[in-house]
Parts: C-alpha cells; sequence; structure tokens
C-alpha cells in the first residue's frame, strides 16, 4: 500500500513539474513571437522614417545643385556678354544671339537633367523603403500567425501527461 502512495506522490509531484515546465515554455514562446512581431513592426517604421529623412536630402541637395548651376549660367554668361562687347559683336548680332541662346539652352538642359536624377534617385528611395517595409510588416504578421497557430498549452498539457499515465499503466 506504501508503495501505491509514494506512486501517486511521485506521479503527482511528476505532474505538477510537467505542468510548471510547460508553462514556462507556453509563455516564453508567446513572448518570443509578440517580441519577434514587434520587432519587425518597429523596423518598418524606422525604415519608412528614414526614408522620409533621404527624399528631404534628396530635395536639398537638388536645390543646391540647380543653385549652383544657375550660379554658374549668370556667371558664363556675363563672361559671353564681356568677351562678345571686347571682339566688337552687340547684342543684336546674330552670332552673339546665337552663342546666348546656346548657353541658355545647355543651362536648361542640365536643369532638366538634375531633375530627372532627382525624380529618379526619389523613386528608387520610396519604392526600395516600401518594399522593405513591406517585408518586415509580412514577418510581422508571420510571427503572429506563427503565434496564433502553435499548440495550445492545454494540448501540450494533454499530451505529457498522456505520455506519464500510459507508461505507469494507470
Amino acid at each position: 500500500m506504501g508503495g501505491a502512495i509514494g506512486g501517486v506522490l511521485f506521479s503527482g509531484g511528476t505532474i505538477l513539474s510537467t505542468a510548471a515546465a510547460l508553462l514556462g515554455k507556453d509563455k516564453a514562446e508567446k513572448d518570443y513571437y509578440q517580441s519577434m512581431a514587434a520587432t519587425a513592426d518597429a523596423q518598418a517604421k524606422q525604415l519608412e522614417e528614414t526614408a522620409r529623412r533621404n527624399a528631404t536630402y534628396i530635395f536639398e541637395d537638388a536645390g543646391y545643385q540647380n543653385s549652383q548651376l544657375m550660379r554658374s549660367y549668370a556667371a558664363l554668361q556675363g563672361q559671353q556678354k564681356t568677351a562678345l562687347a571686347a571682339s566688337g559683336l552687340t547684342r543684336s548680332s546674330a552670332t552673339a544671339q546665337m552663342i546666348l541662346k546656346n548657353s541658355r539652352l545647355n543651362a536648361l538642359l542640365d536643369q532638366e537633367m538634375l531633375n530627372e536624377n532627382m525624380e529618379r534617385a526619389l523613386y528608387e528611395n520610396n519604392t526600395t523603403a516600401g518594399l522593405q517595409a513591406q517585408q518586415y510588416r509580412t514577418q510581422a504578421q508571420q510571427y503572429r500567425r506563427a503565434n496564433r497557430l502553435r499548440p495550445s498549452l492545454w494540448s501540450q498539457m494533454g499530451s505529457a501527461l498522456g505520455g506519464l499515465f500510459s507508461g505507469n499503466g494507470y
């Protein structure tokens, strides 16, 4: 009879120990998946904020380059007018007008190229950031789904306890 009580106590202790271990494991898994999902969400948000800052820098850089271009054009135009005047050509001269128009056209073409480069850089910045942010959000969703689909604590306990009782002849 003493052996039976010892067996019950041993089995009861094993059951409690198994239940406590499974409870701890369940909480750890839940915390893990929640942490991974939160991290992926934070990475997506950080990536979008970085993309917004980069877009601002791209605009600022394009503005600076445009200002430099216009300064260079104004200086060139002044030099050309001075050189033309020194050579005896007036503004009404067809040659002088052609030279000044070509310089203006080149400046406009350079300005258009700056604009296209800015648009390309913005497109790349926004597209790349958008795709990467979506990947992080998808990852977060997968972690949340994995958390929901993992075996419940009760089914884990049932499996563990079923193994205990089947092995002891109960």
